[in-house]
């Protein structure tokens, strides 16, 4: 029985993380074209400690949102981790 409680309270948190995705941000939120001309920006000050998404909140937004921005985001934060290292 606790497995499957488990197992409900996955799929409904899975569910209202894509419902919240389809409504959009509450906040202002850039173009995917605007958010790739900004992310090398924004992953720079995430690289230096800084918190990107306070700095760039319109861009943040867009990432929670953009699938496809968000795996950019991601890889090439991993790029410029790798290198740093």
């Amino acid at each position: 029985m606790l497995n499957r409680l488990r197992r409900f309270r996955r799929r409904e948190e899975r569910w209202q993380a894509t419902f919240l995705r389809m409504l959009g941000p509450e906040e202002p939120e850039l173009g995917c074209d605007e958010c790739f001309a900004q992310l090398d920006r924004f992953v720079e000050l995430e690289a230096a400690g800084v918190d990107a998404a306070e700095a760039m909140p319109e861009l943040a937004a867009h990432l929670r949102g953009c699938g496809a921005c968000r795996e950019e985001h991601e890889d090439l934060l991993a790029f410029v981790r790798e290198r740093g290292q």
